[in-house]
């Protein structure tokens, strides 16, 4: 019954992200009343997610006034630098995704929708995903091992560029190219960061735009789970004739083992890609490694970083 009702209280955290009810109570105590008012909202039912925000030990409650846990403060008041709203808007925007599941089941993929391709949606997506990586970036370029006397890389599917930015950070004389088809957050954060002299960007789609000729390296994050087996082998193979012999390529995923039902969230996750995407799901390690050694590819190497998602790197022969 846990598992069955557990949606309900990921609703209530989503419906208070959308509604910017951390963000109201910001740093101090508040009524009802003046977090419903700043969020245009009626009082009743303010102060019915209020108290259940409350249960939940999201927020505090004394002497009818609600104020933020530090929790709180620190991830869902949009003003703070480390904070995760993008990243809730993004799941909250996958609920339809779940809603429809038993539908999408039945009938066969939906794909992409239109939506999806919007600039607004794009930007926020990649907002989401910067707020992503401020855990798992630096977890993840700790696995890149870069080839002896690297300067040259590219990141396709780059998003908001965080992790070619973690990357610049820890190897000094690296210089890259990020590639996606919306870069103007990319482009911000590379400028606050003080990177446009070591990385650029162009937008373009990563089956098409063109990839740096002899490159050291190639990253490949988040993006596998979008496609399907033909389509990323062929990601691959565009990514070998860029890199130069010895060169590396460095996957991040949601890797699944060889019977495909663990880790349970890359289960999950893969659902998920059936019903969000045209072809996407998630795969095994092996899966991958199998596309890489019919691409020319060798000496593979596992780096997990959490549970469920890992650093896959090979070596152009």
């Amino acid at each position: 019954m846990q598992l069955a009702n557990g949606y309900a209280d990921s609703k209530v955290l989503l419906v208070a992200n959308e509604l910017g009810v951390f963000t109201a109570l910001g740093k101090t105590k508040h009524t009802a009343e003046e977090v419903a008012q700043s969020c245009r909202s009626d009082l009743e039912g303010m102060r019915l997610l209020l108290n259940a925000l409350t249960g939940l030990g999201l927020i505090h409650l004394r002497a009818g006034k609600y104020w933020n846990t530090t929790l709180a403060r620190k991830f869902l008041d949009a003003k703070s630098p480390t904070a995760i709203t993008n990243l809730l808007w993004l799941l909250n925007h996958h609920w339809s995704n779940w809603t429809d599941m038993a539908v999408t089941i039945k009938n066969g993929r939906f794909g992409w929708t239109s939506l999806t391709e919007t600039p607004s949606f794009r930007r926020r997506f990649a907002l989401a995903m910067e707020e992503r990586s401020l855990a798992l970036g630096p977890l993840t370029v700790r696995t890149c091992r870069m080839p002896r006397g690297a300067t040259r890389f590219f990141d396709l599917a780059c998003g908001s560029g965080a992790y070619s930015i973690a990357l610049a950070q820890r190897y000094p004389k690296l210089s890259g190219v990020l590639i996606d088809q919306s870069v103007s957050v990319a482009r911000r954060l590379i400028k606050h960061q003080g990177f446009e002299h070591r990385l650029s960007v162009c937008k373009g789609n990563v089956f098409s735009a063109p990839f740096p000729k002899d490159s050291d390296a190639a990253l490949a994050a988040n993006i596998f789970h979008d496609f399907n087996a033909q389509e990323n082998q062929l990601l691959l193979r565009r990514i070998r004739d860029a890199l130069r012999p010895g060169g590396k390529v460095f996957i991040v995923e949601f890797f699944l083992d060889n019977t495909e039902a663990k880790p349970v969230e890359a289960t999950v996750f893969s659902l998920l890609m059936y019903a969000f995407t045209d072809t996407g799901r998630c795969y095994s390690w092996s899966e991958v490694e199998t596309w890489l050694q019919s691409e020319g590819f060798g000496k593979f190497r596992r780096h997990p970083i959490t549970g469920s998602i890992g650093t896959l790197e090979a070596t152009k022969r």
